[in-house]
């Protein structure tokens, strides 16, 4: 099932099991990770640096930029979407 809405989690360390519809952040290690929210359970993984993915906080509303997408062979789902004020918009 598709989501349409992703809830942020900051920490410092990834935990090994992810929850669907979470965005765990960590900015020690400026990394943001999630399940896939097409629902596959495909771990997504975003670098938050220059030349990467860009992170914006609104009081805990996230937007990442660019967009996620999922097209590696091992997805055969190939999900495209943005994060936006917590929103999933698809693509």
């Amino acid at each position: 099932m598709k989501l349409t809405e992703i809830t942020a989690v900051f920490l410092d360390f990834i935990p090994n099991e992810l929850e669907e519809g979470k965005l765990y952040i960590s900015e020690k290690y400026k990394t943001a990770t999630h399940l896939c929210a097409c629902g596959c359970k495909c771990k997504t993984i975003t670098p938050l640096k220059e030349g990467e993915w860009t992170m914006t906080n609104n009081n805990g509303s996230i937007t990442l930029s660019p967009s996620i997408g999922n097209f590696s062979g091992e997805n055969p789902y190939h999900a495209h979407y943005f994060i936006r004020d917590n929103k999933i918009l698809w693509h």
